[in-house]
């Protein structure tokens, strides 16, 4: 709670994400793209994400994220 940002490094060494695909038995043809990808050049990468829905929950005290969410992607919380 209050988590403001999150971030992780990207694992790019092809035979890594071979050996993890059949760990977790994902069949490599399903992610072949993904492979040709590492397979055929990558670089070291990461990314990060902004927990602002996270950061108002701490804020107004709320108990679920998705109370405090601008754009709420529970079902029924539209109108069609």
């Amino acid at each position: 709670v209050g988590e403001i940002i999150g971030g992780s490094q990207r694992e790019e060494r092809f035979e890594v994400l071979k050996e993890r695909a059949a760990e977790f038995k994902i069949p490599l043809e399903s992610i072949w793209w993904y492979l040709d990808i590492r397979k055929y050049g990558s670089v070291v990468h990461s990314g990060f994400g902004l927990g602002f829905e996270r950061l108002l929950m701490f804020i107004t005290g709320m108990t679920n994220v998705r109370d405090v969410s601008p754009f709420p992607r529970t079902p029924k919380s539209a109108e069609f």
